[in-house]
């Protein structure tokens, strides 16, 4: 970048500075429910394109949620954990795959914040530029010069068919072949990012539920990778936004995972709701709405529901606060998001398997949003970032062991 384009660049970001701080005076939780007409008149498309469609990723733009995540100082949102939280949850809540699609695409455009800032710049410099990708450590990373030299192969990228922008990870490895190692023995776990020609899709996404995900493998062509395009992982800086980037990039995805949960759940349960005030029964038996078991249930599965909602905004939350005076999560941090957050997952998980199970043929034939919700729900219940291993970590720390690092 030239120091004239540099700087034309530098006055369009104090614009949308300008713009978003206008914007933020108007509820995000508002404008994002304003779309749920748009999202739920688009899902069936989605599911037949597997990917979100043009309406869609044109409403998301000019809302700028893409960039919900994405540090002001560069242009974008910065909402507050709550505020993530509550939005995530609202457009899940219209439709499970395009809930997901946003939040995995918000969650890696916040990954901004730990790039140089021209890569940054390159990246959220228009209102529809976003990161997809996989961040797992399957790419090849070796130097050359001041750069590296990437490619692999990644699964899952969703929301990769409408992104901007690639992401991979991978460990950097030295001239023996071994993984390079930073500060106190952790090895140099590099993130980086490409353009998106920079990557060829690969297919593979014929799934039960999350159809519209658009969660292609891909390939990372090989090309050199600038250093300013890359963070380690484990030892991010944060070099724009306050303190919920000091979370990490790992902690930060949870934000995405625990709203989109929240909001398919809740759907779920307002679904089975209807369907029973709607006077449903089989033969020979009372209405579902007069059966004192499902009544209980349904009060049970509802306060547990709003019971982990009420933990997951009160664990980021008091995290984000206690961050504002230090660096970066540590790892007893890190693991308390990532239990939390598969206990939601497991709570929100038996909260839609009641409803779907007393819905009876309503949730059988389609097209069912209940039935939607069951298999959109027990796909993204399999991501790695809800297992309940998590459990173990966490309750290691409790018992004075030491986290995992």
């Amino acid at each position: 970048m030239t120091p004239d384009t540099r700087a034309v660049a530098v006055l369009r970001a104090r614009e949308r500075v300008v713009r978003v701080a206008a914007m933020s005076q108007t509820d995000l939780l508002s404008r994002a429910r304003a779309l749920r007409p748009l999202i739920e008149d688009e899902a069936d498309a989605t599911d037949r394109e597997l990917s979100m469609t043009k309406p869609l990723v044109d409403a998301f733009a000019r809302e700028r949620f893409f960039h919900v995540m994405v540090p002001a100082s560069l242009g974008g949102l910065e909402a507050g954990p709550s505020e993530l939280l509550d939005v995530f949850e609202e457009l899940a809540y219209a439709d499970g795959s395009v809930g997901w699609s946003l939040m995995a695409n918000a969650s890696a455009t916040s990954y901004v914040a730990f790039l140089d800032e021209d890569a940054a710049r390159a990246i959220v410099g228009t209102e529809r530029g976003s990161i997809a990708g996989q961040f797992s450590p399957f790419a090849s990373i070796s130097r050359q010069g001041g750069a590296y030299r990437v490619s692999g192969r990644f699964q899952f990228g969703s929301g990769i068919g409408h992104a901007t922008h690639a992401g991979g990870g991978g460990m950097l490895l030295g001239p023996d072949g071994q993984p390079e190692m930073i500060d106190e023995g952790v090895p140099a776990y590099l993130c980086f990012f490409v353009p998106r020609d920079g990557i060829r899709l690969l297919d593979g996404w014929d799934v039960m539920g999350l159809r519209g995900t658009g969660s292609f493998d891909y390939e990372v062509t090989e090309q050199l990778v600038e250093a300013g395009w890359t963070f380690p992982i484990f030892r991010p800086e944060v070099h724009h936004g306050g303190a919920l980037f000091r979370l990490g990039p790992i902690a930060l995805a949870g934000i995405g995972h625990a709203g989109w949960g929240l909001g398919v759940a809740q759907r779920a349960l307002d679904e089975i709701q209807g369907i029973a005030e709607s006077g449903r029964a089989r033969m020979g038996a009372p209405p579902l709405r007069d059966q004192q078991s499902f009544q209980r249930q349904l009060g049970q599965k509802t306060l547990a529901v709003r019971s982990v909602r009420l933990l997951v905004h009160e664990l980021f939350g008091r995290l984000v606060e206690k961050l504002a005076s230090r660096d970066r999560a540590g790892p007893g941090d890190t693991q308390e998001i990532f239990a939390a957050v598969a206990y939601m997952t497991e709570v929100c998980e038996d909260a839609t398997l009641f409803a779907y199970r007393h819905a009876g043929s309503q949730g059988l034939r389609n097209p069912s949003l209940v039935q939607r919700c069951f298999r959109d729900m027990f796909t993204g219940g399999l991501h790695m970032y809800v297992d309940r291993r998590h459990y173990d970590e966490y309750a290691r720390g409790l018992l004075g062991g030491e986290p995992p690092g």
